[in-house]
Parts: C-alpha cells; structure tokens; sequence
C-alpha cells in the first residue's frame, strides 16, 4: 500500500469529532500556552519526541494524573538499567488508587455480566467502600509497601476492587485468569512470592461450573511467603470455603463476601514515587522462560489515560469493555477507564455463547461506546457467519478496537459491513509496555488493514535490513526513545542484564520489540506478525500475517499456522502451513488445491511445499498463535514453556505425527 486513495478509505472522522475530540483540544491547549503550535497530528508527534521534558508534563496535566510535586526534572539524572531506562519524575508522588476512584461517588463505575445471565453494576460509591474494605483486611495482616499481592481470578468486579485495595496500600498486584494451566500459575507465584492469595473458588464456562479449589489449595501449600488468602465466589451459590483450607502457619484466610461486610472509614491516600510498582506482568514465555515484568504506578496511568483519552477519545460517561482475561495487559489497561471517569463493562465467560452474539447484545443493552476485541474472536464469529447489524443498532458504539493479533484488511470489511460502519481502532503493543506502540487517531482516516498513528512520545521506527528508518519497506518496530510505561525492572534480575538482553542485545542503543511491520508514506502502520516469525522462502522474506490474510476468504479453515522448514543438508527454507478445518471436514486434493492457489495469487513466494491437516494449533493464553513452538517441535527440539500455552496439549501432534510427515516429505 504506497498511497492513499478514498478506495482504501472504511472511515473517516466527523468535523463535530474532529473539533470535539481531547487530541484537538491538547493541540489547541499546548498552542494557546504558547509551547508549541501543530498544524496536523504528525506535528504534534514529531514534537513529542522531539521535545520530551515539553511533551510529558504537558499530557500529565491534561489528561488530570492526581498527585503532589514538581514536575520538573523529567528524569533523575541517575542512570537506568538499559539504555532507555529513565527515573520518571522524580519529585512527583501519586496513588494509582486514588486515580481509579476519581470522580462523582454516583457515576455509572463497573457494569458486569457473567455466564448465567448474571449482571451486576456498581456505583463509584459502592467501588469505594468495598475497596475500602478490602484495604482495612489487608492492612490488618500487614499488607503495606512493596508487598506483593497475587490474583487468580475471573474477568470479575471482585478483582478490580482487590487490585485498587492492594495499590491504595503500595502493594504491587500480579494475576493470572483462570484460562490459566496450573503449570503456568505455579510458576508465576514462585517468582512473585505473594503476602496475599486472592483466588476464586469457581466460575462457569460453557455452562458448566468448574471447581479451583484443590489447585488453590496447591498454591497455598507451596507459597510459604503467604499471609493471607481472601477467596471469592464468583457463582454465587454463596461457597467461597475458605474454612476448608489447609494453610500453612502464619497464613489466614477470610471469605470476600465477609470483608466487605465490615464497615470501613473512608481512604486517605498515601502517595508514593511516581515509578513505585504497581503491576507485575508476565510475557507470553513462549520463547523461554516468562519474563516477570515491573511496571510503575506513574509510567502505567499515564499512558493509559494517554491512550484512551486523546487517541481513543474516551470521555467521562463513555462506556469501555475489551473482552480479556486478568492474565492480559489488556485488563489492566481497561481498568483505567476508571481513571478517565468512564464505566468499565466486563464479561465473564465464553465469548462465543449464543452463537457468537452474547457480548454483542451486551455492547447494544449497556450503550458500549468502545467495544474491544481480537482479529481472533472476529475471524470466529465471521466464520459462523455471525451478523450483529441484523439484530442490533449500536447507537451509542462510536469505536471498535482490537489487538492481540494482527487485524487483516478483510477484517476491517467485515467490521464494516456485518457489525458496524464506525471507527476501528487497530492497535499494537505489548505487556512489555503495558500500553501501545500503533493506536487510533481520531484526526485521521482509518485505511484498509492500518494501524493508524504511532503512540504519541514514542520515537517509533521501522528499521530496514541495512539497520537505517524505512518507509514503505518491511523491518523491525524499534523505539528509540524512553518512555514512562518502559518496565521500573525485570524480577530476579538485580544488574539489570535480562532486562537488556530483552531489548537492547541486537539493535544497541535502541528498544527491539521484536515485531515485524511496514510504515506506510502517510504515517499508518501495517503489523505483519512477530519478527521471529517471519519466513525466508528462497531467501525471501514473508511475513505469516500476510499467508493468513491471504486464506481469510476460504470458509472452511478456521484457523492456520506457517512455519519455515529448513531440510536437512538444504540452504533454502520451505513453507509447511497446517489447516485446521471445520468440524468432520477433511483436507482433500480440492481443497489443498485451493489453498495453495489462493497463496500464490496474492505472492509467488506465500505457497506453501506443504499443507498438513492439524486437530488445533498451538495458542498462548492471550490467543496469539505461537509459531516457534511448532517450528522447534518439527525439528524435534525442546518446544519451549508449554505452560504459556492456553492448549499444551496440542503440541504433541506437531512433535509426533506432524513431524514424521514433514522429515518423510521434505527430509
């Protein structure tokens, strides 16, 4: 895509949203102060990296961070762990809590709907008090400062209110959703070494009521750190069981329902260092070992509230739901819709209920203003032939979001045509900056299969085989400049040196996020996959994203996987593509046929010297396929942390069968 024409064009913004929205008005606020005047938004870009001590504490005044001290210096002159690493605003102190419950005590704060047809909705005032309640238990078991409080719980309002709790203390928080394998969990409790365990005792999926309490028992018994385990029911049939577990000594454990039965005094809120931990992450680890992610309270609110209000033009009243587990950056980052004055819906439960249409008829009763998704939830509901147009209006919805895998061109048509004809905000990020790197604009048109606009104050770059800026040519996402959401550190890693072998090992100087994409001559950005995914055909370089838009179109795969096969004693590596079909179909000599001419009409160099029926393929728990599981398997390597895998079990086929087959035909 070199230029951009009206063909290529599904929407453009309205004048009233182009003079209304937050990003002209922060345009005409840094011009009226007399900082900087910006015809266009790439100005304002251009600017923002260019003039980082201006940009920054501009955007935290207006996007409202609360807090005490002076934003002057940006950073402490002391150095980081990495290159980019920064100590930002040093003599500037908040409470991320106090952040969240902003606002008027009546105001619409969480909407919920669970399996089961079970909503439930809170006032801010409610939020408050059982935040409150929560933090008065913790602070009884001496939850303070730099503890750390772990979660394993649902997409529920429980886990919000325990999360502020645990921050208005200066506890940091890190959970995982209960599409978690127990492998996986344990890991993560290992390295975080909770005080607390916040754990549901159940919840429904597909109808069914699945029990966790032998696998809290098992955390409990192996985390001798622990203080204190509150559980909670997230049925309600009223068994939360605390009582019946075995803890170990020291440990306590309370029911949620009775914590928030005390009656607590209002918070008054101690504010901490604007890089004080707020959230442990976890990466995907399906390249190794999870990386334990520290990210700051300051750096984490800021570019959310950022994000949302001036490239996502969320506004107090709007109505926010991205549909995510509490293992993904992605619920963090719809919790500070809280920050914004905004209402956080959320859903509990399996999204494809109801033939795909459950969060549709909740986006349509509760007046979403900004429905957030994945390509992989929309290539279902396409496949199923779901059209929410015919049963729903969507009066209120004014933007449609998705991340966690690339959003193909044709997706941007099916939006357009079977959901809604509105503002698709394609963005792209990652845990490592528990915020985006390519997000929506709403000063701009979006373009078929675009990222619209880089993230405002990241020198984003796509940088070419020749290790120079490109335009218009494929490369590597690289940053090169600091950003407040960077990690405060890595867990276990004292000198910093994991924390820069993460990044900064193959590009000196500058951020490797490791995503392969293209900028286009307007500004728009074309995510092509992960860059360690990328395919090398007759030394040609092809990106998986491309081979899986190209098969958008043929009905009866439901989802596929591209790896380069290298034979052994052979220089040029081959394409094997596994299908995973509908239900009872089977992949006949039509049908493969069709696949590979589809593959060659859109590049020569995407068909495939293979294609392999596969039961399921290999994802990780944020539902991204995971290609260099199956490329090790094949070459009959270790596959890596088969824990970051929301099906492990399907990586036995590729290690076996598959393998057996592709050594049989390609050697």
């Amino acid at each position: 895509m070199n230029e951009q024409t009206n063909a290529e064009v599904v929407w453009r913004p309205s004048e009233e949203l182009r003079s209304s929205c937050a990003l002209a008005r922060f345009m005409q606020h840094v011009s009226a102060a007399g900082v900087f005047t910006a015809r266009a938004s790439e100005d304002l870009h251009e600017w923002a990296v260019r003039e980082p001590g201006k940009f920054w504490p501009e955007i935290l005044r207006f996007v409202g961070i609360k807090g005490e001290g002076d934003l002057e210096p940006l950073f402490s002159s002391q150095e980081g762990p990495t290159p980019l690493a920064r100590t930002w605003f040093p003599r500037f102190s908040l409470n991320a809590a106090e952040n969240l419950l902003s606002g008027d005590d009546q105001r619409l704060a969480i909407v919920s709907w669970s399996e089961g047809a079970r909503r439930r909705e809170y006032r801010l005032r409610d939020v408050k008090r059982e935040v409150s309640a929560v933090a008065a238990v913790l602070h009884e078991h001496g939850v303070g400062e730099f503890d750390r409080v772990f979660a394993y719980m649902p997409n529920v309002p429980e886990a919000v209110t325990c999360m502020a709790a645990a921050a208005s203390l200066g506890a940091a928080w890190a959970s995982c959703g209960t599409d978690y394998q127990v492998q996986g969990l344990r890991s993560r409790v290992d390295r975080v070494k909770p005080t607390v365990l916040i754990a549901a005792t159940s919840y429904r999926w597909r109808g069914s009521v699945v029990d966790l309490r032998p696998t809290i028992q098992e955390l409990v018994a192996q985390a001798p750190s622990l203080r204190l385990v509150i559980t909670v029911d997230c049925v309600g049939d009223g068994d939360e069981s605390a009582a019946l577990l075995r803890l170990p000594p020291g440990c306590a454990a309370v029911e949620y329902r009775q914590v928030i039965q005390k009656v607590a005094p209002p918070q008054t809120f101690r504010r901490f260092s604007f890089m004080h931990p707020l959230y442990i992450m976890f990466s995907s680890g399906t390249t190794g070992k999870p990386k334990g992610i520290v990210h700051g309270a300051g750096g984490t609110l800021l570019e959310h509230k950022k994000e949302m209000i001036l490239h996502a033009d969320v506004r107090p009243g709007d109505r926010v739901f991205y549909q995510t587990s509490t293992s993904w950056m992605m619920w963090n980052w719809s919790v500070s819709a809280l920050a914004c004055e905004a209402t956080l819906v959320m859903f509990d439960g399996d999204p494809l209920l109801e033939g795909g249409d459950i969060l549709w008829r909740m986006a349509d009763r509760e007046h979403i203003t900004h429905f957030g998704t994945s390509a992989a939830f929309l290539g279902a509901i396409e496949k199923q032939g779901v059209r929410p147009c015919e049963r729903y209006k969507f009066d209120s919805m004014r933007a449609i979001l998705s991340t966690g895998s690339t959003l193909y061109p044709s997706q941007f048509d099916y939006i357009a045509r079977s959901i809604k004809p509105t503002w698709i905000q394609s963005i792209s990020g990652g845990t490592d900056i528990i915020g985006c790197f390519g997000l929506g604009n709403p000063l701009k048109a979006v373009v078929r299969g675009e990222v619209q606009s880089k993230s405002l104050g990241y020198d984003v770059r796509v940088v070419g085989a020749e290790g120079a800026p490109v335009v218009g040519e494929e490369g590597e996402l690289v940053c090169a400049s600091p950003a407040p959401s960077m990690p405060v550190c890595f867990l276990d890693d004292p000198d910093g040196s994991a924390y820069r072998a993460a990044y900064f090992a193959d590009i000196p100087g500058v951020w490797r996020h490791g995503d392969f994409l293209k900028e286009t001559p307007h500004g728009g950005l074309l995510f092509l996959g992960r860059s360690d995914a990328t395919l090398k055909p007759a030394g040609v370089r092809v990106a998986t994203a491309d081979i899986y838009a190209a098969l958008g179109s043929i009905s009866r795969i439901v989802s596929a996987l591209a790896v380069g096969y290298t034979p052994a004693n052979a220089t040029s590596e081959k394409i094997v593509l596994f299908v995973v079909l509908t239900p009872d179909d089977t992949l006949e000599a039509a049908l493969e046929t069709e696949i590979k001419s589809a593959l060659r009409a859109a590049n020569a160099f995407y068909a495939p010297s293979l294609v392999i029926q596969a039961p399921a393929v290999p994802r990780t728990t944020n539902n991204k396929l995971s290609e260099l599981t199956v490329k090790r398997a094949l070459r009959g390597d270790d596959p890596g942390n088969l824990s970051a895998l929301a099906n492990p079990e399907s990586v036995e086929f590729f290690a076996g069968q598959a393998r057996q087959i592709v050594t049989k035909a390609l050697g």
